[in-house]
């Protein structure tokens, strides 16, 4: 892996993101990604995830937009496959999965957080930020359906419409966020986390997982290629 690092903190495999600051996807970032799911998939001694960025300011800021507009069709193409296909594999992770929120969190960046299963974040600096609305993008329906999953019907229209950004607090008050902590806590107690998560049985944690994402894999495998490939 090239992007990530990858440290074992006890039963945790804790994965630290260090693509060109933002940590935006591209193809190559999002393959690395992937790479380090397998890794981490694969080692029986990992039994939870925690996933942080390695820069102070940023965890992802979404989609890498320079390298899309250089890109040809094509290429675009087969990253919206991967990106998608990403996403799905987090959705449904066979191990538990912390998002430690050390900065920015923008868009696909936060897209990505609400396929995890939990959402922790820095409570003095960074933002969550949906601004999908004003950069005209708008969000594929398995997108929609991970925030559907993961924030109330009021919470949703709010984030999902207005792009505004959000501090650790108002994002956890809107039910986005977990819990807040302190810098020099976020990542300990994220651990802590998932080192909890880690004692549960791990075949009945994925298959609860898997039943209760069931229904979002489904629209990210049947509707969003309707929409991303200009069927829709």
């Amino acid at each position: 892996m090239r992007w990530i690092e990858l440290e074992k903190e006890g039963p945790v495999g804790v994965l630290t993101m260090n693509y060109e600051g933002q940590n935006r996807f591209s193809t190559e970032f999002c393959d690395d990604i992937m790479s380090a799911m397998d890794e981490v998939e694969s080692d029986g001694a990992i039994r939870s995830v925690v996933v942080a960025g390695g820069e102070e300011k940023y965890w992802s800021t979404g989609l890498h937009l320079d390298y899309l507009g250089q890109a040809g069709a094509e290429e675009v193409k087969k990253f919206i496959a991967l990106l998608n296909n990403m996403l799905k594999r987090w959705c449904v992770y066979p191990k538990p999965v912390v998002a430690a929120i050390n900065g920015h969190a923008f868009a696909a960046g936060a897209i990505m957080a609400a396929h995890m299963d939990y959402r922790f974040m820095r409570e003095d600096r960074g933002w969550v930020c949906l601004p999908e609305v004003d950069i005209n993008i708008p969000f594929l329906p398995g997108m929609i359906a991970i925030l559907r999953a993961v924030l109330t019907p009021s919470a949703l229209r709010h984030m999902t419409l207005t792009g505004k950004r959000f501090n650790a607090q108002e994002a956890q008050n809107l039910g986005f966020i977990d819990d807040v902590f302190s810098k020099e806590d976020l990542l300990p107690k994220a651990i802590e986390w998932a080192t909890f998560l880690a004692t549960k049985n791990a075949a009945a944690y994925a298959e609860i997982k898997r039943r209760m994402r069931a229904e979002v894999v489904r629209i990210i495998e049947t509707e969003d290629p309707k929409y991303a490939f200009g069927a829709g």
